[in-house]
Formats: C-alpha cells, sequence, structure tokens
C-alpha cells in the first residue's frame, strides 16, 4: 500500500484557493519575476495563472503579489512581504500535515498486517 496526499485549503463557499498548484506558481513567480513567465514555464496559461492568484488574494484579502507595469518587457511581480511570509507557513504546514498523515499511515498500515494474520 502507498499513502498519496493532497491539501487543500478551501475558503467558507467551499471553493480551494490554496494547494501545491498555487504554492508552485507563487514559487516561480517569485524566481522569475513575472507572473506571465512563471505561467509559461509551468505550461499553464496567464488567464488561468491569474485567476488562480485573484482567488487567494480574495481569500485571504491581502494582497500576495506586487505587479508592476513598466519596464522593457511592460511586466513584472514579486511577492509581497505578506505573500512570502504566507508561503512559508503553507510550506511549514504542508510539510508537518503530511508527515502526520505518513506516521498514522505506518500505524494502519501494521493494524492491517496483524489483521491479516488473525485466523477469523
Amino acid at each position: 500500500m502507498e499513502l498519496s496526499t493532497k491539501l487543500y485549503i478551501l475558503d467558507d463557499d467551499g471553493r480551494k484557493f490554496m494547494g501545491a498548484g498555487v504554492l508552485w506558481l507563487l514559487e516561480r513567480i517569485e524566481e522569475t519575476g513575472s507572473l506571465l513567465s512563471a505561467s509559461r514555464s509551468m505550461g499553464m496559461s496567464y488567464t488561468k495563472a491569474r485567476g488562480m492568484l485573484e482567488m487567494l488574494e480574495e481569500s485571504l484579502g491581502r494582497p500576495v503579489l506586487d505587479r508592476r507595469k513598466g519596464g522593457a518587457d511592460r511586466q513584472g511581480a514579486t511577492l509581497t512581504p505578506f505573500g512570502r511570509k504566507y508561503i512559508s507557513l503553507y510550506r511549514e504546514f504542508q510539510r508537518e500535515a503530511k508527515a502526520d498523515a505518513r506516521k498514522r499511515f505506518d500505524a494502519f498500515c501494521a493494524s492491517v498486517e496483524e489483521l491479516m494474520e488473525e485466523e477469523i
């Protein structure tokens, strides 16, 4: 048996606004300095990426991106200080939740093995 976990955070209306995909997008924006470059590098449309970030910001009630217009390519984006702290907290939450799930899964597997050895 194997364990696969996917964690999502939902808003009060049950809409997903945070998960691994949004985290990866934010990390790519930080690396590339551009929403367009980040979305292209992930094989995602700019419109979808923008929608994901708008949903995140709407759900949090705070901006996570500092969008710049102008410059040579007329684009640019960086994470706000809030955005950087938020993804750091999310990474920690994700790591701890998956570790806890792994421990519980290992205990479950041990119990199943014991059950399989029983004569019923």
